[in-house]
């Protein structure tokens, strides 16, 4: 360790350090998932930064030959194109400066971890157009100063502490930045993986510190109670809500549900842990839900068979999925060599159906719990093979992804629809014989006249602006606020147009999610139409998973 401490990290050890790191990170991952703050399902930010991250360390080989700045560059390149979620670009920004600040260095002394961290630091910051603080970002803010401040004398593992312990006590503060954090009683998701990172790279070089500062700071204290004040740390597993992207070659994606006496969730998911890829496992005794991508889904069924009763199964080729949306959603002919492309994202086929009948190029399948990464976006807009290309993200936690994207290449523009509503009402105002700069602005000005509404189910306990819910209640979102708890979707929806102030020359559109009943979503919508004498209410298949209804009041 002296050798380090005084002479820095070779390339390899740089590596194992980081390596150290995402497997903290993937340790932790559905800890930092569960401490999100609202109870819907989404992008998951433990999986989202664990994704990215790991995108990173795929791109270091293993074979000590490179230099501690060639590791750094290459961690910067993998976490930029496997960006996924706001976390995830963050993080990728964070691996950014760290490269830039190795750039043509043999090794990483102790001065250059305080420079790449303050580097770091300035690139993860301008990543974000309105930085808030009380998030990751903070931490990174804290970690960063707290190494610029060690004593000059320092040795490298000496500045990785204070880095360190700076992050917990950053980690601890976070709810009194935030009212929101505050309100639900939990530390940031985000800013728990930034100091699982850290911890994990003190781990690599110094485990028996990385023990000791983690207990000074009280880091399992913080995590026990954020975890308590969300019912557990199953909260998220419970809730039956997760369906994880994890791989880039797929295979099936396959779930069934076990039946028996005295089963054990946590054997089964050590199992297909160590046997599938993308493992989902939740449960008790008497049933288990398993959600897997598997590259075979034989062995996994005649698992489940040993342990009781399979029912349930769904097994679904994604490689065949893939090809299948590449067919049915690729460039029309007028679209590829055009000048002039609309690219989206979306989930579920009635909305794909109706972006690309509307006019879109290409549509990337995504969309919550299924957010791209920065490379699918890219082949995505390649596949369009236009010119210059308008994108929709259609989700608040894809806009940054999108932006790196755009940031990185000129003939990209994004429209930042933060909900499928907006991105139907921008892809409407679009004309592909106008110029480019007119359906920009025409696009962008759609954004401020729809008023979006999403209805789910909670995936946790918690209490956000005002409201409690508790997991599996019906909720409502008013353009991302939450409003209404509800005995079931259609009360959800009803209630909230209402509240949204609907008026007799409203256009009421509303789109119905895969888990939403057919004949209670028509009687829904003849109720708004008779509440509301004037108000035009079209209802549309979307298809969507885990969002009964999308709603946009125009």
């Amino acid at each position: 360790m002296a050798s380090i401490q005084d002479a820095g990290l070779s390339g390899a050890e740089l590596r194992r350090a980081f390596l150290t790191g995402f497997d903290r990170l993937e340790e932790y991952r559905d800890t930092v998932n569960a401490l999100n703050v609202f109870p819907v399902p989404d992008g998951d930010t433990g999986t989202n930064m664990s994704l990215t991250l790991r995108s990173g360390i795929e791109r270091c080989p293993d074979n000590g030959g490179l230099t501690a700045g060639e590791i750094a560059h290459e961690l910067a390149q993998g976490t930029f194109f496997g960006a996924r979620g706001n976390s995830g670009v963050i993080l990728s920004q964070f691996f950014k400066g760290f490269g830039d600040a190795l750039l043509g260095r043999e090794i990483c002394s102790a001065a250059d971890l305080a420079a790449a961290l303050d580097m770091a630091r300035e690139a993860a910051y301008g990543a974000v157009g309105n930085p808030r603080e009380g998030t990751m970002l903070t931490v990174i803010r804290r970690s960063a100063e707290a190494a610029q401040e060690a004593d000059s004398g320092s040795g490298l593992v000496d500045v990785l502490e204070s880095a360190y312990l700076a992050s917990c006590v950053a980690l601890k503060n976070t709810p009194e930045q935030l009212p929101v954090l505050k309100e639900a009683g939990v530390v940031d998701s985000g800013g728990l993986g930034v100091v699982v990172i850290l911890g994990g790279l003190l781990e690599g070089l110094a485990p028996d510190r990385s023990r000791d500062l983690a207990e000074e700071a009280g880091l399992a204290g913080i995590i026990d109670d954020s975890m308590a004040s969300l019912g557990g740390s199953s909260s998220v597993q419970e809730s039956g809500f997760v369906h994880q992207s994890l791989e880039a070659d797929w295979g099936y994606c396959t779930e069934f549900i076990i039946s028996g006496e005295g089963l054990s969730p946590q054997e089964v998911r050590q199992y297909f842990e160590e046997t599938a890829r993308s493992t989902v496992v939740v449960g008790d005794p008497k049933n288990v839900r398993v959600h897997i991508h598997a590259d075979d889904p034989g062995p996994a069924i005649s698992y489940g068979v040993a342990l009781g009763t399979v029912s349930n199964v769904k097994i679904e080729s994604m490689d065949d999925q893939n090809v299948e949306w590449a067919a049915g959603h690729s460039a029309p002919p007028s679209t590829v060599g055009a000048e002039l492309a609309v690219v989206a994202v979306a989930a579920g086929d009635g909305l794909a159906g109706l972006f690309m009948g509307s006019g879109c190029g290409h549509v990337i399948q995504g969309g919550q719990t299924m957010n791209p990464s920065v490379q699918q976006i890219m082949q995505g807009i390649q596949r369009a093979g236009a010119e210059n290309t308008i994108f929709l993200p259609n989700n608040k936690n894809i806009v940054l992804t999108a932006q790196q994207v755009a940031a990185n290449d000129p003939n990209v523009h994004v429209i930042p629809t933060r909900s499928i509503p907006q991105g139907v009402a921008a892809l409407l105002a679009y004309n592909p014989l106008s110029p480019l700069e007119e359906n920009l602005a025409a696009m962008e000005e759609t954004l401020l006249m729809v008023t979006t509404i999403e209805v789910t189910q909670a995936v946790r306990d918690t209490s956000v602006d005002g409201v409690a819910v508790s997991l599996g209640d019906y909720i409502a979102l008013l353009d991302d606020k939450l409003v209404i708890n509800a005995k079931s979707p259609e009360e959800a929806l009803r209630k909230t147009v209402e509240l949204a102030g609907a008026e007799e020359d409203s256009i009421l559109t509303i789109y119905r999610g895969a888990d939403a009943d057919a004949d209670a979503a028509d009687a829904c919508a003849a109720a708004l139409e008779s509440r509301t004498p004037g108000i035009q209410v079209d209802q549309v298949y979307g298809g969507q998973p885990h969002y009964h209804y999308l709603a946009s009041i125009e």
